[in-house]
């Protein structure tokens, strides 16, 4: 797990989806990563992974189907062996949506190379051709001039789309826009900071942007990234392609290339192709240039790293090696090339991917994943079984504006164990390192945000950032605070099929307690209290550390009680009786509406109690009058939780009061409030 001093990424990718779940469905549709670069040669298709990309089109597998074809070429090792096989299992629709109007697109006709990509040479060619095309066509297709080049690019052949952001070299010989330093530190150091990260120099502060555009990425009912940011950037980088600034401190001279572009190769289905292109570029693409435009700016990485693969290429040419031995020999010596690689075979994996770039630069990038679902899917939908199911929004307090914050009332339930989180992060020590380590030691699944801030002194922002950091390294996922009092049922979308596979772990996990199947059992009858399944309270901590696993596995979630103000008839006649005599005895006041007297006859709803109407605060005052002054403060506070959004588990955490007067305000109240059980 990488943390950089302070600088975290935290995509707020729990998503959430209400109407398109196939669109969220972990798929990268990547089929192949390349490199191309301009020099005053032209341009060149200098690497490109995985060694021999396959398509399944229609077209491809029917010809397939008439010639077998040979095994797949071997690569840098057993892991890339398997990536590479799954680059040959790719979507059969053709993506017939457009793209956005700023992203430019060309459609050509690809040649078919099945024949070609079977074959393999033993000596490398000096044609080759990829995706169907040769390679000295395709880097030309792929190398746009500096004037059409405005952020991303964005073209499709056939069904298959090309997705980059070219990085042109300056009219001034450097690669990137200077900006002003800070101010130089204690030290005297004005130049890079150990934890300095090449995004947030970047127009715009990329390093800010990235925290924020990930933030915005709920995919939230449509599963898409938000355009604002992307074209934001998009716009900034066109502007650094055009404008003649002050020149950075170092340039390039030596260096012969003007452009560089780093292309993702995908394969979208129709009905997903807006989104699959706009997760790969504002998570995987732009990130990744941008990162090499500052490298190849600071020491002109890219150019060493492409004239090291053409070296390696040009003795290939003369040395009895197979094509797939010179990918090997390309990737065990080329950094670049080896971060490339990693990147196709993690992304295409729906994995995190991490590089290290010229032997100093950590870089990590994903592709944000679901990570839980608030309905379950409709027979138009693709099933996704062992997914969390819950309505519980972990984004966002009622007392906060937007989504942006982590909820205080919630807590982190860790997907791995404690021991092997914190040995990842003293793997990689950062200035950082010491805070996430002290944080993770003090999460309970039971407690909230705000109780481990005053249990631990850890500042509650700062648990937010640190929770939010363990959530995109899909270490953990945020929950409502397990507590026994609530109500937990197996849940409909558990994927029940794992059950024989966990039973060995849960077992040897709680030697001593009932068995999975029992516990299953248990939680599958009349919902009812967690706490009325603990045998005692010796017991308690044992059951709750059980909840919490069976939580982990998304084999339970918890079914939470909705409430809404149902006003009966006869408080709605004693407040027109008395508002009749208030009339008789004050001709000046108010007569009542001819729509109230409608109403009598019929019990109504208040769907908003904490915007009452004139009439509903009135009918209200009638039904609380009977009762206590306590009584009626409390009711009043938990008004705002009682019209069907608010789960009421969460109003004791809340509003600081106690379960046991929670309940006893619903017990007075019961006769205006109408209950509904969900997750």
């Amino acid at each position: 797990m990488s943390s950089t001093n302070n600088q975290y990424h935290h995509p707020k990718y729990i998503s959430r989806t209400n109407t398109q779940l196939t669109t969220l469905t972990p798929n990268s549709c990547l089929l192949a990563v390349l490199l191309v670069t301009r020099s005053s040669s032209g341009p060149t298709l200098t690497f490109h992974y995985p060694p021999r990309p396959r398509i399944e089109s229609p077209q491809t597998r029917n010809i397939r189907s008439q010639s077998p074809s040979d095994s797949s070429s071997s690569s840098s090792s057993s892991e890339d062996d398997d990536a590479d096989e799954t680059s040959r299992t790719t979507a059969t629709q053709q993506p017939g949506a457009a793209s956005d109007a700023e992203s430019r697109k060309t459609r050509f006709r690809r040649r078919d190379d099945s024949d070609a990509d079977r074959a393999e040479p033993k000596k490398p060619r000096s044609a080759e051709t990829v995706l169907g095309f040769k390679t000295e066509f395709l880097a030309d297709m792929l190398a746009p001039k500096a004037a059409a080049a405005r952020g991303r690019f964005e073209m499709s052949v056939d069904d298959i789309v090309y997705i980059g952001m070219p990085v042109h070299v300056r009219p001034d010989g450097t690669w990137r826009r200077s900006r002003k330093r800070k101010k130089k530190d204690e030290d005297g150091d004005e130049g890079e900071n150990e934890g300095y990260a090449p995004e947030q120099e970047e127009e715009g502060q990329e390093g800010e942007e990235v925290e924020k555009g990930v933030e915005d990425l709920s995919i939230e009912d449509t599963g898409k990234v938000p355009e604002d940011e992307a074209t934001k950037a998009a716009d900034e980088d066109a502007d650094d392609e055009r404008e003649g600034e002050t020149p950075t401190e170092q340039t390039n001279t030596e260096s012969s290339m003007n452009m560089f572009h780093i292309v993702f190769v995908l394969n979208p289905p129709e009905l997903e192709y807006q989104a699959r292109t706009l997760q790969i570029y504002d998570y995987v693409v732009r990130r990744f240039s941008r990162t090499l435009k500052y490298e190849q700016d600071k020491d002109g990485y890219v150019w060493k790293e492409a004239e090291k693969i053409a070296r390696l290429k040009e003795q290939a040419a003369h040395e009895d090696i197979s094509y797939s031995e010179l990918w090997r020999k390309i990737i065990d010596n080329s950094n670049l090339a080896h971060a490339i690689s990693r990147i196709y075979i993690d992304i295409s994996q729906n994995k995190i991917a991490h590089i290290f770039l010229n032997n100093h630069r950590t870089l990590s990038v994903q592709i944000p994943i679901v990570t839980e679902i608030n309905r379950l899917p409709t027979l138009m939908d693709q099933p996704m079984p062992g997914l969390p199911l819950t309505t519980a929004n972990s984004f966002g307090d009622e007392e906060t504006e937007g989504d942006s914050i982590l909820a205080k009332h919630f807590t982190l339930l860790f997907l791995e164990d404690i021991e092997t989180i914190i040995k990842d992060i003293v793997a990689e020590p950062t200035e950082s390192s010491a805070s996430l380590a002290h944080f993770v030691k003090n999460v309970k699944p039971t407690q909230s945000f705000v109780q481990i801030s005053i249990q631990s002194g850890i500042a509650l922002h700062e648990i937010q950032v640190l929770a939010r950091h363990l959530i995109q390294w899909r270490k953990a996922r945020p929950i409502p605070p397990i507590h026994q009092r609530n109500t937990y049922i197996v849940s409909p979308n558990a994927d029940m099929k794992r059950v024989p596979q966990l039973i060995p772990v849960y077992s040897k996990t709680f030697p001593t307690m009932p068995g999975l199947e029992k516990m299953l059992g248990m939680l599958s009858g009349p919902p009812r209290s967690f706490a009325s399944f603990i045998p005692s309270k010796d017991h308690r901590g044992a059951y709750l550390e059980i909840l919490a696993w069976l939580i982990r596995h998304s084999l339970v979630t918890e079914l939470r009680t909705f409430a809404w103000i149902k006003i009966p008839r006869h408080i709605k006649q004693a407040v027109h009786e008395e508002r009749l005599r208030q009339r008789e005895e004050n001709p000046d006041s108010p007569a009542p509406d001819d729509d109230e007297d409608e109403m009598l006859d019929e019990d109504s709803f208040i769907l908003d109690p904490s915007k009452a109407s004139g009439i509903e605060s009135a009918w209200l005052e009638m039904a609380c009058r009977e009762h206590s002054s306590d009584v009626k403060a409390l009711f009043e506070r938990m008004l705002k939780y009682l019209n069907g959004q608010h789960a009421l588990e969460k109003i004791a955490v809340r509003e600081g009061i106690p379960r046991k007067e929670v309940r006893k305000v619903f017990s007075v109240m019961e006769k205006i409030i109408v209950y509904a059980k969900h997750w």
